[in-house]
């Protein structure tokens, strides 16, 4: 919520894990659950890479505009980012391989 991210466990007893994530509001998350890792952008213009304790792997420069859209894909290799004028496929440690 806000400028945090918020993993809660399918299991009750089960302690929830939080952090700060970004400058601005958190737009966007998403988890690999083959990987276990989880990429958000935000209202700071930066996309980042998270394991899943909540340890920062990859932390984007600014684009231009606020990032609106991350999703991993299924196999957990790759992950794609978009913002207003922007669009990037990068790989799980968050480089990015392509331009839009």
């Amino acid at each position: 919520t806000g400028s945090n991210i918020v993993i809660k466990s399918t299991q009750s007893s089960a302690k929830q894990t939080a952090w700060k994530a970004h400058e601005g509001v958190v737009l966007k998350v998403d988890w690999s659950p083959l990987n276990q890792m989880v990429v958000s952008g935000g209202e700071d213009c930066k996309y980042k890479v998270w394991d899943s304790y909540g340890r920062l792997l990859y932390q984007s420069a600014p684009f231009d505009y606020a990032v609106t859209a991350v999703a991993w894909c299924p196999s957990g290799d790759l992950f794609a980012v978009g913002s207003f004028d922007t669009l990037l496929l990068c790989d799980s440690m968050g480089w990015a391989h392509s331009k839009s």
